[in-house]
């Protein structure tokens, strides 16, 4: 089983037509929200969604969240010089 199926399985995953990540739990991965893997403790590129897992695998979707800065946020964060 690759990571990609085991992820499938779990039913919360949702993959777009080119085998990407696209929602985990009804939410949508872009835009501010994005995700790393991780297998055995490790971070892994999402390239390898399709690598094989071995018995005692542990495999870890993490979801990251960027704020969303509002127009007068990001005029108060700019420095001039």
């Amino acid at each position: 089983m690759s990571i990609y199926q085991a992820l499938a399985e779990t039913g919360v995953v949702s993959f777009s037509f080119n085998g990407q990540i696209n929602s985990v739990s009804g939410v949508p991965i872009g835009g501010n929200t994005s995700y790393q893997l991780v297998l055995n403790g490790r971070v892994i590129p999402a390239s390898l969604l399709s690598f094989p897992l071995q018995r005692n695998d542990s495999v870890a979707l993490e979801l990251f969240l960027s704020p969303v800065l509002r127009e007068d946020e990001i005029e108060n964060t700019s420095i001039e010089i």
